[in-house]
């Protein structure tokens, strides 16, 4: 009995603090959203009263009968979601509890963000783009993440800033501070602000995005739609790990970016604002939404280790030196065999995946190293049999690594030893 009512307390916690979306209609193809919004005056305020809110809901609670509750909320929701979400949090939160580590009622997730919004959801601050005119061009947000003496970094997204001249930071009570831009990472969509100060600001602490699971609960915060809608706090949960992107729209989707999806509510405006995790811990930067009349809840965030990484080289170096860029635009032979055929290109007897090279670009990885025609079969220990594959399993290697190469030229298999990975920048 005892489990059943605390499984009913979180469960039922969740889905009146979150919401249900009820059965997915057909799919439709969805439009990625970026998530900048355009200048929103910033007058007016909304309050919310919490004490209300935390009565209605243990009111809920001691109110309804588990079952009953339960089949509601199983109707209400998808299968496999309800089975992800009591897998991944209620199953370990009853394990927890049994083995005494610890003692879970109602109040526990509501203090756990509670707590959040009173110290880590400070740290969300308004980001404002103006160009040479010192008009307002976009609007976003930003995390403080850095404090050094009268110095503090902030971080958002590159479409927040990149077409700007100067820029703002912005904090709810409507002050401005001027910031510079320190540098950007276009790829993976991120930019590093700084300004100086002499109030004590409150600083967000980065936590582990690589330890994250589906399941687990996350809250965004950030400004949609404007300052009008300050500081937002949304709760969701990890709706899927290491979602990869064709950002670029070249038709390969994007290394180096696995998104954390989830189904926090995001909207414009909460383009470089937080997502954490229950204990006020930094594990990502959202950056974009998919919509579509018939998508609902589905958000994704670059990964905190990666903005990590990221934005101490943007601090150093006024660049990220992350990725290497291969500098290559090649075919995927798996997935494109009429391209040859259109082409009258014959593929050597028994190649059947690879990149066939289309053209090197100067000062990147590649540049000397190979040209048109080649065909790449193996990159470091990644034996390339699609794109797709590639983008996931070459995410592993950074600026610096050194590697070999496998190649065919000319029917001839060639290895290119000892081939240093090169960044974007150089």
């Amino acid at each position: 009995m005892k489990k059943v009512l605390i499984f009913f307390t979180v469960f039922l916690l969740f889905t009146v603090l979150v919401g249900c979306n009820g059965l997915f209609d057909p799919v439709e193809t969805p439009t990625r959203t970026y998530l900048t919004r355009p200048p929103v005056p910033t007058t007016g305020s909304n309050t919310i009263n919490e004490d209300l809110i935390i009565s209605d809901l243990y009111e809920r609670i001691y109110e309804s009968l588990y079952e009953d509750v339960k089949n509601e909320v199983i109707e209400d929701i998808a299968e496999e979601r309800f089975q992800t979400l009591y897998d991944s949090v209620i199953s370990t939160l009853l394990q927890e509890i049994e083995n005494g580590n610890i003692t879970v009622t109602a109040e526990t997730v509501v203090d756990m963000i509670l707590s959040l919004e009173a110290s880590q959801a400070a740290t969300v601050v308004g980001v404002r783009s103006l160009n040479a005119n010192g008009v307002i061009i976009a609007v976003g947000s930003g995390v403080i993440y850095k404090h050094v003496d009268d110095k503090y970094y902030v971080v958002t997204n590159n479409h927040v800033v990149e077409q700007g001249v100067s820029f703002t930071v912005v904090f709810e009570d409507g002050t401005e501070i001027a910031a510079i831009n320190r540098g950007v990472d276009e790829l993976v969509d991120l930019a590093v602000l700084y300004f100086f100060s002499e109030n004590e600001y409150d600083v967000a602490e980065f936590g582990d995005s690589d330890a994250l699971q589906k399941g687990e609960m996350v809250v965004a915060v950030g400004h949609p739609s404007g300052f009008n809608y300050f500081g937002s706090m949304t709760l969701g949960i990890v709706s899927g790990l290491k979602r990869y992107f064709d950002i670029d729209n070249d038709g390969v989707n994007d290394m180096f970016v696995g998104y954390i999806q989830h189904d926090a509510a995001i909207n414009s405006g909460n383009s470089g604002g937080a997502l954490f995790d229950l204990n006020g811990k930094l594990i990502g930067i959202n950056v974009i939404k998919l919509t579509s009349v018939n998508i609902e809840g589905m958000g994704f965030a670059i990964p905190s280790t990666l903005v990590q990484a990221i934005v101490s080289d943007i601090e150093e170096f006024g660049y990220s030196m992350q990725k290497p860029v291969l500098g290559i635009r090649f075919v995927d032979i798996k997935n494109n065999r009429a391209f040859f055929t259109t082409n009258d290109i014959t593929l050597p007897t028994g190649i059947e995946s690879g990149f066939y090279i289309l053209e090197v670009e100067a000062n990147k990885t590649m540049d000397g190293l190979l040209q048109a025609g080649d065909i790449i079969i193996q990159i470091g220990d990644v034996v390339i049999e699609s794109s797709t594959q590639f983008v996931e399993e070459f995410s592993i290697y950074r600026v610096g690594d050194i590697i070999d190469i496998v190649i065919i030229r000319n029917n001839e298999t060639i290895t290119l030893s000892d081939v240093e990975l090169k960044a974007a920048v150089q």
